[in-house]
């Protein structure tokens, strides 16, 4: 038999020599005190990873999540995965919500010691959104849950290159000289065709009241860091809506549907401000990169 591997422990104030080992009655000590009662010690593998897309998405679903990690590559079983997720809310680093009309799977967001956590790694962290602090947090957590889908429909088709979240980007506009004129839901960047192109993305659920959209497009006009700008809505109503106040606006804003995304993609057709021209988004984002 080969010889027992030497190491050193230490007890207090004394330490054994390599090759000794504690005795049974430290090792028992050991066990007691290695994490305390109602402590948590956070996997930077496995839990990490779910406090970053927590803090990112803003809310989001079980089946959101495991299908983000599978995306980035980490293989957990999906025992290990509750399991985890589970003992981060007990833990108060990750906040579970109860959504009347998510009735399948649950919804999350990150909590105040997470979010502390996850900025001490150096993410970015604004505080919380104004939907939420205005009380209107069904319609935020639907609001992101979609935002969500559209973001795995890109990543999904493989055409995704980055996707800044408004996280980022109002972090970036409160704390940096270089921010962009609008929070805006996401900034996209793509790659088709062997380049890269980059957009501003808006998503509607609900439709704000028309002074907002004059605010909005009037801070689109002065925007310097992006060119082009996508308007997705939820229904044809909302799109209608929103369209109208884009009329005259200096830039290239165009306008969509969400469920024409998801089934076309890239491939979906959008409509101009004057709701007189259709054109295919990829030929748009294509004719910008060349």
């Amino acid at each position: 038999m080969g010889s027992r591997r030497g190491w050193c422990f230490c007890v207090d104030a004394g330490c054994k020599s390599p090759g000794s080992g504690p005795s049974v009655g430290e090792r028992r000590k050991v066990k007691r005190i290695r994490y305390q009662k109602g402590t948590i010690d956070i996997n930077r593998a496995h839990d990490e990873p779910i406090l970053t897309w927590a803090l990112r998405c803003g809310f989001i679903s079980t089946g959101q999540l495991w299908r983000f990690l599978t995306l980035e590559g980490l293989r957990l079983p999906r025992r290990s995965f509750s399991w985890r997720l589970q003992r981060l809310v007990e833990h108060g680093l990750i906040r579970q919500w109860k959504v009347p009309i998510v009735v399948r799977e649950a919804v999350y967001s990150i909590d105040a010691l997470g979010m502390a956590h996850m900025m001490g790694r150096g993410e970015y962290c604004a505080g919380p959104r104004d939907r939420i602090e205005n009380g209107n947090q069904n319609t935020a957590i639907l609001h992101a849950l979609d935002l969500n889908e559209i973001r795995l429909t890109l990543e999904e088709s493989g055409v995704l290159s980055r996707w800044r979240s408004d996280t980022e980007i109002r972090a970036q506009n409160e704390f940096t000289t270089f921010g962009y004129a609008k929070d805006y839901d996401a900034v996209v960047t793509v790659r088709l065709d062997g380049y890269e192109s980059e957009f501003a993305l808006e998503y509607e659920r609900t439709p704000k009241a028309a002074k907002k959209y004059v605010e909005i497009r009037k801070a689109i006009d002065c925007e310097s860091r992006i060119t082009m700008f996508l308007y997705l809505a939820v229904n044809f109503h909302v799109l209608n809506f929103v369209t109208q106040f884009f009329e005259r606006s200096r830039k290239p804003v165009y306008f969509g549907m969400l469920d024409e995304f998801r089934v076309g993609r890239v491939d979906m057709r959008v409509m101009d401000g004057t709701r007189r021209h259709t054109y295919v988004l990829k030929d748009l984002l294509t004719a910008g990169s060349h």
